[in-house]
């Protein structure tokens, strides 16, 4: 039983739409909400299956989506904490509110802050919740404002996975010269 080959217009729309979806879900992700990178998961694995088609070959499929299932998450949260330390700012803020939810399935405090630049609203771990009723907060026009102490991410795992896929595709092009 063998398979057809995917039309080559057919896997090259499905890796411009798959970069296009990434972008989308990963663009949403960080300026209006984490519960976007839903968006830019379906684009990685648009990228998948168009960079599997592309090459014919199954052994590429591992890395291809690999990257295309993990790039969604990694540009997300790692862009947008690299984002924050580069055009964010620190401010002092008080807390007005706080809403736990101590037996929620995964426990988590929501929090309201007053801060210089505008009220907002942050969630934390249950375990990491705030012991004071004052934090810092990283704010960042068009960003989502985070805690000014969550851990921070390096700019060469940001910058790599999307190398990596761009690099992928001329990989995948070679090989289906080859058959």
């Amino acid at each position: 039983m063998s398979s057809s080959p995917v039309p080559r217009r057919t896997a090259w729309l499905l890796i411009a739409g798959g970069f296009a979806g990434l972008a989308a879900g990963v663009g949403f992700g960080v300026t209006l909400t984490t519960g976007l990178v839903f968006v830019g998961l379906l684009g990685g694995l648009a990228y998948a299956l168009g960079v599997s088609g592309l090459a014919e070959r199954k052994w590429i499929a591992l890395p291809a989506f690999a990257l295309g299932l993990v790039a969604p998450f990694l540009l997300t949260f790692g862009g947008h904490s690299v984002l924050m330390q580069r055009i964010g700012h620190v401010e002092h803020c008080t807390i007005t509110q706080a809403e736990e939810h101590p037996f929620a399935k995964y426990p988590s405090v929501d929090y309201v802050l007053a801060c210089p630049s505008g009220e907002v609203e942050l969630s934390r771990d249950w375990d990491d919740r705030l012991a004071i009723m004052e934090a810092d907060v990283l704010v960042g026009s068009p960003l989502r404002p985070v805690f000014a102490d969550n851990a921070r991410w390096n700019l060469v795992p940001v910058t790599s996975v999307p190398l990596a896929m761009t690099l992928l595709v001329p990989v995948a092009r070679a090989l289906r010269k080859v058959s």
